[in-house]
């Protein structure tokens, strides 16, 4: 017996270290629970394999391979017969600014000039993300862990000035502002990385190209960039009350929708895919080896464990969203809710634009799709929310790096829609219409 259970874990640690590492666990708690699971039923085997039942068990366990071993064969025959993409399949944090230089170049169509040069690469993927990251690990060191729902106290103070982007106290500088002593009414941009809008210059984020369409009526409108990477509107919700001066007068804009359809967890912060039971994961890990049979459990079980994660994020925005409307309404501001688009909700793709869904998995896309429903189906029912997914059907070229980041072409047409909404909604005039 102790033979069979010496053997058993032999094989079950080492095999266990490889699997949870595919599936980035590093749990020792997961480890020891894990190692048990397998390392139990193969000291079992080899146990029986010592008795007088030895000859029924070879017989089960052959017979069963030899299915299993059938069923993966017939699932690849019939996996190779339909035509796929090529391409790598990025999980559900890859961004536009994890994309080549080439191609990020390409996609961008040199619009309105040639911005995506390998300067600017350096400066996103360097100089910037080692500043904020040095930034953030000095503030946790001295502060500890920052909960999801607060993570603007640990950005506030951050401040970093390069060629193509800068950043004062948490906020991105907003190019072609006017004077201070004209501006009289400030209109405060709120949202995530598609906000932030880090893959474009300073000059070609949503809030610059807003900014030069209210100058154009008014220099006493004055656009401010609140955007973060990896915010939901719940954190940015607490922004908004317990960091930004909003006054009378003043807009509060939040750009929502990406962040906050559960791929990130509200409540921990973390990725919901690693969130999910470690049975689901481990059938993941499975199918990343290449196990079809894994695959195909995983997608009939999966959707129904990341709903949940939609479904909560959902809940937790609108009540957001509500705050955020109460507190402006105390202030005598204005609130617009805006649902962004993204990839999913998007209806006349480019063939480049086709290619790059098909890198994202399948989970990010059951989390987007189920929680946008429910959006729309809120945004009727509201009066300060707009749908924007529609904004970039029949865009005259691509606008997309990623499943949710886009390049100036996409900041533009972004900005003329909220220009649009804000002037329908009569929050803004001048002495010229554009």
């Amino acid at each position: 017996m102790l033979i069979a259970v010496l053997a058993g874990f032999a094989i079950a640690v080492p095999s266990t270290f490889f699997l949870l590492k595919k599936v980035r666990i590093k749990s020792e708690i997961r480890h020891f629970q894990v190692s048990t699971a397998l390392g139990m039923p193969i000291a079992l085997f080899t146990y029986l394999l010592q008795t007088s039942y030895a000859l029924p068990v070879i017989v089960i366990t052959v017979v069963f391979s030899l299915l299993v071993v059938a069923l993966e064969l017939t699932l690849r025959r019939i996996v190779a017969s339909v035509p796929s993409s090529s391409a790598q399949t990025f999980g559900m944090h890859r961004t536009g600014a994890s994309v080549p230089l080439d191609e990020a170049r390409s996609a961008s169509g040199n619009y309105p000039y040639d911005y995506f040069t390998e300067e600017f690469m350096k400066e996103i993927h360097q100089l910037f993300s080692r500043s904020r990251q040095n930034h953030l690990d000095a503030y946790v060191k001295s502060h500890g862990r920052v909960p999801s729902q607060k993570s603007h106290l640990a950005h506030k103070d951050f401040t970093y000035t390069g060629t193509h982007i800068s950043m004062t106290d948490g906020i991105r500088q907003t190019t072609d502002i006017p004077p201070s002593v004209t501006v009289g009414q400030k209109v405060f941009l709120f949202g995530g990385s598609t906000m932030f809008c880090i893959e474009v210059p300073d000059r070609l984020t949503i809030a610059s190209f807003l900014q030069r369409s209210l100058r154009i009526l008014s220099d006493s409108y004055q656009v401010v960039n609140c955007g973060c990477p990896g915010a939901t509107a719940v954190d940015r919700t607490r922004m908004l009350s317990e960091i930004v001066e909003i006054k009378q007068g003043d807009i509060a804009i939040f750009y929502f929708g990406d962040n906050d359809s559960g791929w990130i967890d509200h409540r921990s912060g973390k990725l919901s895919q690693q969130l999910v039971p470690l049975f689901v994961r481990t059938l993941r890990g499975f199918a990343d080896l290449g196990s079809e049979i894994a695959r195909w459990i995983y997608g009939e079980i999966a959707p129904g464990r990341f709903r949940k994660f939609s479904q909560l994020a959902v809940v937790d925005t609108i009540q957001s969203l509500n705050e955020a409307h109460k507190h402006c309404l105390v202030k005598g501001a204005q609130t617009v809710a805006i649902l962004q688009p993204n990839i999913y909700t998007l209806r006349t793709k480019s063939d480049y634009e086709r290619q790059l869904e098909k890198r994202f998995s399948l989970d990010l896309k059951t989390l987007i799709v189920d929680a946008y429903q429910q959006y729309e189906n809120w945004i009727k029912t509201t009066s300060y929310g707009v749908s924007a997914t529609h904004i970039f059907n029949n865009a005259q070229a691509s606008v997309f790096l990623d499943w949710s980041h886009a390049n100036a072409r996409g900041s533009e047409l972004i900005a003329k829609f909220i220009f649009e909404e804000l002037k329908n909604r009569k929050l803004i005039s001048g002495a010229k219409e554009v």
